[in-house]
């Protein structure tokens, strides 16, 4: 039998060993688990606030027509002159012409550069905005135009145009830098993406505009988003489109960049007109172009699942919701029926990102016209807005927030500033007369200027300037 003492001692033994490893793992535990002194050193940095740089705006100038003149079919010509208005708050606006593509030799024929130089010594780049409006009536163009005046871009997209027939569409370029810009177009229709080796590498020199037809690059494209990319200078680009049934004009639009690729747009102040004429309209003559409607590409390899809400601003009807689905790569439109007269915030809701805008129609006494609605971008709390004539003008603000907001409108002609209540998830607008006008408090918001008439529309988006002057953090070798 064996010893007690020594079954004792091998008992200890054992539970020292057990001890010991018991300690070990504890120690092991403790330098995984517990916060070890931190020995990193930051990097050295100083955020650096640069000089708010010199602002440019380009108006894309008169409305155009191509075959005026037999011998040179695809030369485009100016039609008339545009109104041009641009304004800003602590700084003088300078203006000059481009050089136009278009057959003319007066200069108001021709794109506008405004721009503004900031104070020495200031801290913010001034409020600076412009705008420009035309009212075309000849035998082959008629329709009311509105525009805003942009800034350059390296990257834009359209989301306006048709070839289709009886349509004409025109992209036009204006390069306001010292340098050439070389353009490269990307066509997408309701068939898919289009191959033109005539959209790449097109040259817009330095100070001027380039006019390309849409036509000869997409032919018979019925819904077509067209992306414009630049290396070298950076570009303004819009989409001039106008209608003619037979020998009557149906009206002309110059439509803006719309919002990049997201998956939610909104797209304030689409106002609808005489609805119950263009039902009429539809049932006489099938002319579906002028239902309005939301026009849509995903420009990803991934089908679309979307929802639009069409919610009235105040005084409107309540509105309506639609979904459906949009193949990758494709452009389609969707219908925007069972909606009155009025104002609406139309909100895109998509599984992926998609490009949107919205097209509407009017029916006059005389005249029909219609008009592009662009998705917006969130304002600043300070934004300057600009009226233009030849029509009646109002400024829409949509509120996607869930709390009521006020904005205060001041007109910077003098006078009583106007305050607009916008509700939560909602809209609003109010009718100004032609001017500029300091909008504060719009910090998160969208808006956009829409201008009517008889038998005419025309509407831009508002945007904000770009980050001029946003601190920059440096960090040195």
């Amino acid at each position: 039998m064996a010893d007690r003492r020594g079954l004792a001692r091998i008992g200890f033994r054992t539970a020292g060993g057990l001890v010991g490893v018991a300690v070990a793992v504890v120690a092991v535990a403790g330098a995984t688990l517990l916060p070890l002194p931190d020995f990193a050193i930051g990097a050295p940095s100083q955020t650096v606030t640069p000089v708010p740089a010199d602002q440019q705006r380009v108006c894309p100038g008169p409305l155009l027509e191509l075959a005026a003149d037999a011998g040179a079919a695809t030369r485009p010509s100016a039609v008339g002159e545009p109104s041009f208005s641009t304004d800003a708050i602590g700084a003088d606006v300078r203006t000059r012409s481009l050089k136009p593509d278009a057959d003319t030799t007066s200069p108001d024929e021709a794109p506008l550069l405004a721009s503004v130089t900031t104070p020495q010594g200031a801290k913010t780049p001034p409020l600076f905005a412009g705008a420009q409006s035309q009212n075309a009536a000849t035998q082959d163009l008629a329709g009311l135009t509105a525009a805003a005046c942009a800034e350059p871009s390296a990257d834009t997209w359209l989301a306006a145009g048709s070839t289709s027939l009886g349509q004409t569409s025109l992209v036009l370029l204006s390069n306001p830098s010292e340098v050439d810009a070389t353009v490269d177009l990307s066509i997408y229709t309701e068939t898919g993406a289009v191959s033109a080796p005539g959209a790449a590498s097109i040259l817009v020199p330095a100070g001027s505009q380039k006019v390309v037809p849409l036509a000869g690059l997409a032919p018979s494209a019925a819904a077509p988003v067209v992306r414009v990319r630049t290396t070298g200078g950076e570009v303004v680009a819009s989409m001039q489109q106008s209608y003619e049934v037979g020998i009557q004009p149906r009206g002309a639009e110059i439509a803006g960049a719309t919002g990049a690729p997201s998956r939610q747009q909104v797209i304030p102040g689409v106002t609808l007109g005489s609805m119950a004429a263009i039902e009429a309209a539809q049932s006489a003559e099938g002319v579906g172009v002028d239902y309005p409607v939301v026009r849509l590409l995903v420009p990803g390899d991934t089908d679309a699942q979307v929802t639009i809400g069409a919610v009235g601003e105040a005084g409107t009807a309540a509105g309506d919701s639609y979904a459906t689905t949009v193949k990758a790569g494709t452009v389609a439109e969707v219908p925007l029926q069972r909606l009155k007269d009025g104002s609406y915030t139309i909100t895109v809701n998509s599984s992926v990102p998609v490009v949107a805008a919205v097209r509407t129609s009017v029916i006059g006494a005389k005249l029909r016209d219609f008009a592009w609605f662009s998705s917006a971008q969130a304002l600043q709390k300070d934004t300057l807005a600009v009226m233009p004539t030849g029509g009646t003008a109002a400024l829409h603000i949509a509120n996607a927030g869930d709390s009521d907001r006020t904005v205060s409108l001041e007109p910077l002609a003098g006078g009583a500033t106007v305050t607009l209540a916008v509700p939560a998830e909602g809209g609003a607008h109010v009718r100004l007369p032609a001017g500029s006008y300091r909008v504060t408090g719009a910090d998160g918001l969208r808006g956009s200027v829409s201008l009517t008439g008889d038998g005419m529309t025309s509407s831009f988006a508002l945007t904000p300037p770009g980050p001029l002057a946003a601190p920059i953090t440096v960090y040195p070798n």
